[in-house]
């Protein structure tokens, strides 16, 4: 009798610290994550590893910002599968020099800024015939990644025979641009299969 307490015993000791060593495991990649990004690694990103109940409890911006886009899309906890954040921008100066004079004010010397949260525009004239322009658009798109069973054909219209139809998992791949600016032309996801 004995033998089998320490044997139950040793399983349970033997799978709780399984689940503890999995638990490091993920702990230290995450802070890998996060040293990462705050070593400003542009090119270099390492993804966190989280559960949707720390997903909700971290007070990180960019996390609740995606928590609420996903709750936007109406993507229910148990299919979703990851999330990403995309925060980019791009500026181009072009100076326009013309040989006769535009400005009639030699001491003109104008620079305004334009613009709103995603576009800006800095706007230089100067006499006697220069004017700068210097656009900037910020980007910011959210990548969330979820997966549901559908039915293989098409659902049959009466429930009872569409219980027993034959489904697969599809995944879904919704990307969300924030700024209303920008159009989005194309988007593909391939997912490899080992």
């Amino acid at each position: 009798m004995t033998i089998i307490i320490l044997g139950v015993a040793l399983v349970a000791a033997w799978n709780q610290a399984d689940m503890y060593e999995k638990k490091w495991v993920t702990a230290e990649a995450n802070v890998k994550a996060y040293s990462n990004e705050l070593s400003y690694a542009k090119n270099k990103n390492t993804a966190l590893k989280l559960t949707v109940e720390q997903l909700r409890y971290f007070n990180d911006s960019v996390l609740q910002d995606l928590d609420n886009t996903r709750k936007e899309l109406k993507i229910k906890d148990k299919n979703l599968k990851a999330l990403q954040s995309v925060k980019s921008g791009f500026t181009k100066r072009d100076t326009i020099f013309h040989t006769d004079t535009l400005f009639k004010e030699p001491s003109l010397a104008m620079d305004t800024l334009i613009g709103d949260k995603w576009y800006s525009l800095k706007l230089g004239l100067k006499y006697p015939s220069m004017i700068a322009v210097e656009p900037y658009f910020k980007s910011e798109k959210h990548i969330i990644v979820s997966s549901k069973k559908e039915t293989v054909n098409p659902p049959k219209k009466f429930f009872l025979f569409r219980w027993f139809q034959r489904k697969h998992i599809v995944v879904h791949v919704d990307v969300v641009e924030k700024n209303p600016y920008v159009n989005e032309e194309t988007s593909r996801y391939v997912e490899i299969i080992k």
